[in-house]
């Protein structure tokens, strides 16, 4: 008995320091790597997913040859984010042109251990009536559709970052960074390439209740600026304790990926310290992709 209780103790001990030696090396590693080596050894392992990293502002964005881009978008996502760690401000805005139905929407929130904003612009084939918009699923518009779009995301007055480009899908992810949906607004402007299509923009932005004071709205030409402080939508009480809850495991979560990678202080650091020495963290860290038909048929 007392030699079986002395082998576990040695093996406990054992591998206690094998950890921790393990753990010196690999800090010793990512610490020896310039800060190109790690942004460009970073980017190569997210662009698979969709992402990229911005080593100046340390956040990440979405590229447009995103693999997101083939599922599209509808209503369902945003109703079901919550039960994926997502809860979140949205505004989708619908407007008919050029012979179809188009969807513009924002978001703003907690995805996982990420605080992020997203503007996504899709539409259908073709005109589609109100009452078919919460069960259509809209397709991400083609390359030569893609809106001039820049946002800056903030959060209690503190900009997280900012993005411009002309896109699809344009995001700002800031990881282990913990808000509440209402504590975040954002800056947004959209250059659309003609008059009509802005016009039938701003009809439905005022039919959607927003006017020149709730979102201290302006217009240059063909561009549309604004800021997107709250969807003004409200839930039912169940739902709501649900969203606390969610909100209740995001922020411990953060907390704990704050303590595992505690040795350092910015993102790329963090990251690679995960992929050396716990890589399936690392992979779970990296879970920044929306709800989509895929994880709809898992479950």
């Amino acid at each position: 008995m007392y030699i079986t209780l002395f082998i576990i103790i040695f093996l406990a001990i054992f591998f206690l320091l094998l950890f921790h030696f393990r753990k010196k090396r690999i800090i010793k590693k990512v610490c020896c790597m310039t800060r190109d080596e790690k942004c460009h050894f970073l980017n190569e392992l997210v662009l698979p997913l969709g992402y990229c990293y911005d080593c100046s502002q340390d956040v990440f964005s979405s590229t447009p040859d995103a693999w997101q881009k083939k599922y599209g978008y509808g209503s369902i996502y945003d109703r079901m984010a919550p039960f994926f760690n997502m809860i979140f401000d949205c505004k989708p805005i619908y407007f008919d042109y050029d012979r179809k139905t188009w969807l513009i929407e924002f978001w703003k929130g907690q995805y996982g251990i990420n605080t992020g904003s997203e503007i996504g612009v899709y539409h259908a084939d073709r005109i589609i009536s109100p009452s078919e918009r919460s069960t259509t699923i809209f397709s991400a518009v083609d390359a030569e559709e893609y809106l001039n779009i820049s946002m800056e995301l903030f959060h209690k007055g503190t900009s997280l970052g900012t993005r411009e480009k002309s896109h699809w899908w344009l995001t700002i992810f800031s990881m282990g960074h913990f808000a509440n949906p209402e504590e975040l607004s954002m800056k947004i402007s959209i250059r659309f390439p003609d008059f009509e299509m802005r016009n039938a923009f701003m009809d439905a932005l005022y039919l959607a209740g927003y006017n020149m004071d709730t979102m201290n709205l302006s217009l240059y030409y063909t561009d549309v600026s604004f800021t997107f402080v709250s969807s003004g939508t409200s839930c039912h009480l169940p739902k709501k304790i649900y969203r606390s809850y969610v909100q209740w495991k995001n922020k411990r979560f953060c907390r704990l990926y704050g303590f595992v990678t505690r040795p350092f202080f910015n993102t790329c650091d963090k990251l690679l310290y995960l992929y050396f020495y716990l890589p399936f963290i690392f992979r779970r860290m990296l879970r920044l992709k929306r709800f989509h038909r895929r994880e709809m048929k898992r479950k």
